[in-house]
């Protein structure tokens, strides 16, 4: 088949051809162009390039892997496309003009980077005016929605090397959830974010920067699974005693906000107790039960470190009166 021409499906209407086919992406780029609104703020329509992102997605392909989406062109004013409906052949004949990027713009420029020839497979737009090609440039990217963040992190089990972080993390977070004898036991949600549930994302805020930690990192997996299950307990029957119900312990800020001072309330329980125990940890966090909890909204970053901060305080007060003894856990 001449170099020009290719195998081709028309699926748009009479009005609006759109040629679908698969090109290599040095073709591509050497015959297309993308105008950019800091580049032509008349009629310029395109985010601006990142060339990281173009490298990233070209190391991505060099790898291996393969990006199926559609690169989307529009045929500009004096470039010749036609097709033959019988032998479905596309032939393109540039003629000093271009195909014009509407989406893909990355994907491409990353293609035609790569090491080895890439195909990628293209629609091909006729007859748009330039409203109509705005008009499919937002629809495309205004109706992509993208993974929820919890659902990410949820997908990683399936991609975390064995002992990993994230494979630690996604763990406890199942273990947590589904160990009836835990106070999140039944509440976790692993892929979207649901009132009365913790998920992935305010569960990894709190726990991740603890893994690590000099009280953590010392314990093998089942140890630090006990550990969590005996200060989420304690969490538990303090919200209890505080106000007679433990929901808040779902409350992504107040969640966040407990964990901030969990490795005080260890130290505290090991100085004073010489343990981890659930009613060594209940001890220490008695200290907040004259918190105020409404001086402290908001789910912000501030707003969480307030919290933790004045519960903090209030557990050192508390410790500090403190006196007793027994065996790890």
């Amino acid at each position: 088949m001449d170099a020009n021409k290719y195998t081709a499906w028309n699926i748009g209407t009479e009005d609006t051809p759109c040629y679908v086919t698969v090109m290599e992406a040095n073709k591509i780029f050497n015959i297309s162009k993308v105008s950019r609104v800091d580049q032509d703020s008349e009629k310029g329509y395109q985010r601006v390039l990142s060339e990281k992102r173009a490298n990233d997605i070209a190391q991505y392909l060099n790898d291996g892997n393969i990006i199926p989406g559609s690169i989307i062109l529009s045929a500009q004013e004096g470039f010749h496309v036609s097709y033959n409906k019988q032998s479905m052949e596309l032939e393109l004949e540039p003629n000093n003009s271009s195909l014009f990027v509407i989406d893909g713009q990355h994907r491409l420029w990353g293609a035609s980077k790569c090491e080895q020839e890439i195909y990628l497979p293209v629609c091909i737009f006729t007859n748009l005016e330039l409203k109509q090609e705005v008009q499919y440039f937002l629809d495309i990217n205004s109706n992509q929605k993208g993974v929820p963040k919890t659902l990410r992190i949820e997908l990683l089990k399936f991609l975390s090397e064995p002992d990993s972080t994230d494979e630690v993390l996604n763990r406890l977070f199942n273990d947590l959830g589904n160990d009836t004898s835990s106070a999140l036991f039944n509440k976790i949600s692993p892929t979207k974010s649901i009132v009365g549930k913790i998920s992935h994302v305010p569960f990894r805020a709190s726990i991740e920067p603890l893994i690590e930690s000099y009280i953590l990192n010392k314990f093998d997996y089942e140890s630090k699974k006990t550990l969590l299950i005996n200060y989420l307990n304690a969490v538990e029957n303090t919200l209890i005693k505080i106000e007679d119900d433990p929901k808040r312990i779902t409350s992504s800020a107040f969640f966040q906000a407990i964990f901030k001072i969990f490795e005080a309330v260890c130290e505290y329980s090991m100085a004073y107790f010489k343990n981890y125990k659930q009613s060594s940890f209940e001890e220490i966090l008695s200290g907040i039960a004259s918190i105020d909890f409404e001086k402290h909204q908001g789910s912000n970053q501030q707003a969480i470190n307030s919290l933790a901060q004045e519960m903090k305080v209030l557990v050192e007060l508390h410790a500090s009166k403190l006196n007793a003894p027994e065996d790890l856990f």
